[in-house]
């Protein structure tokens, strides 16, 4: 067994309380008495109890991040982002994924207060009115992934409108007249909209009518299928595909060279998330890159200064860039 608080006090020849004041800080204690605690705890190989001490203190140094996998480049570059943060400011990031089952997610969340964490940041598959409020009840703050997402919560992310509008307007600049906007499906089972996803759909859309141009969104899951029906019997110039995802347009690039077409001569692609992976493509791929990185620094940041007392604002909006590749 490791030396407890207990040895250290008879060692030491002091009280507890005056060992956890040492320790962690807390109370009066003469400098001599706590440089005699500090020494012989450090000699003596004293691992702190963690829980203990945020019951004592009140605080754990523990944020707890709760997302949806980590399958892609997407979230682990967020999650190294935010790690950095949290460790500057002497926190321990505990992390946890959801899946996209809706009842984990709570689950988590609800495990991650019962652990004490000081605060959180969260990946919501949960988009209601209900889960805000039971957010709203947790006792501890905590910050959204995705811009003004829930508005009575704080949030951080990129305004996806903005940001699809800006694609879109990009893609017309290279001389493209026809335009197709694929995007996954834009509800869940129980009807509840994907928030991002249905922003950038908008703001593609709206872009686009504005612009005048020939323009087509592909929805589902089939849409592989969707993109090459549209190239073999509907496209009347070269269209650019514009995709809500870097994977999908990963996906694309190789379904349609496996079908004959071929970038850039055949059509014009545009990705966004601006996953590393698909910048090692060739040809290389062009895509808006929504700062992920940023994302979750700022998010960690602004957490960090909620749980320490600090002002802050309640959403924080990302800037965007288009990065230019070779496939438009």
């Amino acid at each position: 067994m490791g030396v407890t608080t207990k040895d250290l006090a008879r060692i030491c020849g002091v009280s507890r309380a005056t060992i956890t004041r040492a320790l962690y800080g807390t109370g009066s204690i003469k400098e001599e008495t706590k440089k005699k605690i500090l020494d012989t705890a450090r000699e003596l190989g004293y691992q702190p109890d963690l829980m203990a001490r945020s019951l004592v203190m009140g605080k754990s140094r523990m944020i707890g991040t709760v997302v949806v996998d980590l399958r892609n480049q997407y979230f682990p570059k967020m999650i190294d982002a935010i790690e950095k943060r949290t460790k500057e400011s002497s926190y321990m990031l505990n992390i946890s994924l959801h899946e996209d089952d809706k009842e984990e997610e709570k689950r988590l969340i609800q495990a991650m207060v019962g652990y004490h964490a000081d605060g959180l940041i969260l990946n919501c598959i949960n988009k209601d009115e209900a889960f805000e409020k039971m957010l709203g009840q947790l006792g501890i703050p905590y910050v959204i992934l995705g811009y003004q997402v829930f508005k009575n919560s704080h949030t951080v992310g990129v305004d996806e409108y903005e940001a699809a509008y800006k694609g879109v307007n990009f893609i017309l600049e290279k001389g493209y007249k026809e335009v197709v906007f694929v995007v996954p499906p834009l509800y869940d089972a129980d009807g509840i909209p994907n928030i991002g996803h249905a922003d950038r759909k908008k703001g593609f859309a709206d872009a686009a009518e504005k612009s005048g141009c020939r323009y087509t969104i592909l929805y589902g899951n089939d849409y592989l299928e969707k993109a090459l029906e549209y190239m073999r019997l509907k496209a009347e110039s070269k269209p650019a595909f514009f995709c809500s995802g870097d994977t999908f347009a990963g996906e694309l690039m190789s379904f349609f060279s496996r079908n004959g077409y071929l970038l850039p001569d055949d059509y014009g692609l545009m990705g966004y998330d601006r996953v590393g992976f698909y910048q090692d493509f060739s040809p290389r791929l062009t895509t808006v890159d929504n700062h992920v990185e940023r994302m979750g620094y700022e998010a960690a940041n602004m957490l960090i200064d909620m749980i320490e007392g600090r002002e802050v604002p309640q959403h924080i909006k990302v800037p965007v860039a288009i990065v230019e590749g070779q496939t438009l």
